[in-house]
């Protein structure tokens, strides 16, 4: 994957995050603090952009403000403690700090279905079919 096809991909996920948190909330995802539209939040991730294989899922992300934000990166278990909630399930939380653990050969990416995905995704949030 080229870098310009990164960097588009990860424009995708994180307009999906932050949409889908006003889709949820209308608000940071921690704080709820509302907000006019989500240009107004920023993206977080519970494991780095630098875990290739969770790099783009949409489990692994939160719309959040940025003073959140920037919490959330400085504290790992309230981190940890904010994205089990929103994921709703321990056992995929679990899953997904598993798969943040293993290498792209061990859990391989379909960027271009990701890519497919995320933009059908953004289209049912911004009222499409």
């Amino acid at each position: 994957m080229t870098k310009k096809e990164r960097s588009k991909l990860s424009d995708l996920w994180s307009e999906y995050i932050r949409k889908r948190a006003m889709y949820r909330v209308h608000a940071c995802e921690r704080c709820l603090h509302w907000k006019e539209s989500w240009k107004e939040l920023q993206a977080a991730h519970c494991f780095t952009r630098g875990s290739r294989t969770t790099q783009f899922d949409i489990r692994n992300g939160a719309g959040l403000c940025g003073a959140c934000h920037m919490y959330i990166d400085s504290h790992e278990d309230a981190k940890f403690e904010l994205f089990r909630k929103l994921i709703g399930d321990s056992h995929e939380f679990e899953m997904l700090y598993a798969i943040a653990n293993m290498t792209s050969k061990q859990s391989p990416v379909d960027y271009k279905m990701t890519e497919i995905y995320l933009k059908n995704s953004i289209k049912r949030l911004d009222g499409g079919t």
